[in-house]
């Protein structure tokens, strides 16, 4: 009886949530996303995109009133692990949310971040990640949106083709700065840490490692001004399925004690992720407090990256 009162309430409010009216469609969509529990079929998400899609193209650039938006992308993110297994939306949602990220509107950052880790979130236990890993996974199910994407790439010079991991967390920093959106980013920022490093390369979960696996190294970077105590920078080492050799630097265990970075802890052995990291640092740097342990930790791993690969440093 329950279900087919569900039914009956469904096939009201989908009716109601695709009809244009400013005056309840927003409410509709909550509501949809409160009673969809499982078993969403794509149709109903394809619907639902095309309704964001309009929604996105008659939304002034002056406009201050998210509140469709927002509902929207909240339904998404509640409806998400109701999708069929192996749905083709599960990537073109996670693709979205970083869209919406790379837009820099502040309002929509909560909801972009947190559909973005539910999608990630709920790809994992499907398997979708063993066979090529997660950036890999990802950027061959981009192609849907790639008009789109590469323009927002090019306007914030990116390359997620090129570095994938440094170019995501460069987005999401964005969100660290800000009391009320660090958080979220935190949280998305962890969750691409932890799958990413078990999901090395399609080779399912692998057991800890001495290094920070290379495909979420901007992770990990991104992460340590959440790191800064002994505690914390233990679960993020945690998180990375990382266990530091001795002689790759001890791990604080007292009070003020500031964590031990080394390059080799870091997987920085060439160049090229020399580079990454000094410019990804760099640009972390410029808001960051200058008297703060956050400063300290990056200038010394800047400073190590230096006496290792001058020639990176005055480049950069």
């Amino acid at each position: 009886m329950l279900n087919v009162w569900r039914a009956r309430w469904m096939s009201l409010v989908s009716s109601t949530a695709f009809q244009y009216s400013p005056a309840v469609q927003a409410r509709a969509f909550i509501s949809l996303g409160t009673l969809a529990v499982s078993d969403v079929d794509d149709d109903l998400f394809y619907q639902m995109i095309v309704a964001l899609k309009k929604v996105l193209s008659e939304t002034k650039q002056s406009d201050t009133d998210l509140s469709m938006i927002l509902s929207m992308l909240r339904c998404f993110a509640k409806l998400v692990p109701g999708l069929t297994a192996g749905s083709r939306f599960f990537s073109q949602l996670f693709w979205l949310g970083v869209a919406l990220l790379q837009t820099g509107i502040m309002g929509l950052f909560i909801e972009a971040a947190e559909l973005l880790k539910v999608a990630l979130e709920n790809m994992m236990p499907q398997g979708m990640f063993d066979e090529r890993g997660v950036s890999s996974t990802l950027l061959s199910e981009r192609t849907p949106m790639e008009e789109v994407s590469v323009q927002l790439d090019h306007m914030l010079s990116l390359s997620f083709d090129s570095s994938f991991s440094f170019s995501l967390a460069a987005i999401l920093f964005k969100g660290m700065r800000h009391q009320y959106l660090k958080e979220a980013a935190g949280e998305a920022l962890r969750s691409l840490l932890r799958i990413t490093t078990q999901c090395k390369g399609g080779e399912g979960e692998m057991p800890a490692n001495d290094t920070v696996y290379y495909d979420s190294l901007g992770y990990f970077l991104a992460l340590i001004p959440l790191s800064t105590t002994p505690e914390n920078f233990k679960k993020l080492l945690e998180d990375a399925n990382t266990i530091p050799e001795p002689s790759k630097g001890p791990i604080p265990t007292e009070g003020r004690d500031l964590p031990q970075i080394p390059l080799a802890l870091l997987g920085i052995c060439d160049p090229t992720t020399a580079l990454l990291s000094t410019a990804f640092i760099s640009s972390v740097l410029t808001t960051a407090q200058i008297d703060d342990i956050e400063t300290e930790i990056f200038y010394r791993i800047l400073s190590d990256i230096g006496d290792k690969y001058p020639e990176v440093i005055a480049l950069a």
